[in-house]
């Protein structure tokens, strides 16, 4: 039997398509309640929709996980909504070609902002309340890329390399705090994000 997930709430950035989209649907299949956060409003209310269809619950948080600001807000509806998070999947990130020949520094330092900065926007936002409650989990959506440079792909590498650093840093601070950590490193995904 696997992990009762009524009556737990989680938060899935990136949940508009892709990896973050599929994991919300089935999270809500089995139960739990979901805030799906991501900057495209009109792509969230059709993963809304979704959930909604198959009798799940959740809300859309329209929120760029670069704006520290809007995360916190995002994070606070959240809770009103559905109470404490039990659950953190930091999926969001874009992945582009920086080719070192024609390296595009602005292009470079948005993939690292996004896909590593923001992933640490939203701990922010969810970590305290995880640990004064004894209890929580943070997921990172890392990647191969992490392991090793990919051709072309310096930023997204560098960005995927410093997420599964930054959360198996955390798990071990967070040994003890009943707060768990856990980090992904998918392979190639036909995603929008990979076509």
């Amino acid at each position: 039997m696997g992990f009762d997930w009524t009556n737990k709430t989680a938060l899935v950035t990136g949940a508009s398509s892709g990896i973050g989209r599929a994991l919300s649907v089935e999270l809500a299949r089995r139960g739990a309640r979901l805030g799906l956060l991501a900057r495209r409003a009109d792509a969230l209310q059709g993963a809304l929709r979704e959930i909604e269809s198959g009798g799940g619950r959740a809300t859309a948080l329209v929120a760029d996980v670069r704006d520290v600001g809007a995360v916190r807000r995002a994070v606070e509806s959240l809770r009103q909504a559905f109470g404490p998070i039990d659950l953190l999947i930091a999926n969001a990130g874009i992945g582009d070609e920086t080719p070192a020949t024609k390296f595009d520094l602005a292009r470079a330092t948005e993939i690292v902002s996004i896909n590593l900065i923001g992933a640490m926007n939203c701990v922010g936002a969810v970590l305290p309340e995880m640990v004064a409650r004894g209890e929580g989990h943070l997921v990172a959506i890392s990647s191969l890329a992490a392991y090793r440079g990919l051709p072309r792909s310096a930023a997204y590498s560098a960005s995927k390399a410093g997420l599964s650093t930054f959360f198996e840093s955390l798990r071990v601070d967070l040994q003890g705090t009943g707060v768990a950590v856990t980090v992904i490193h998918p392979g190639f995904i036909r995603t929008p994000m990979i076509a």
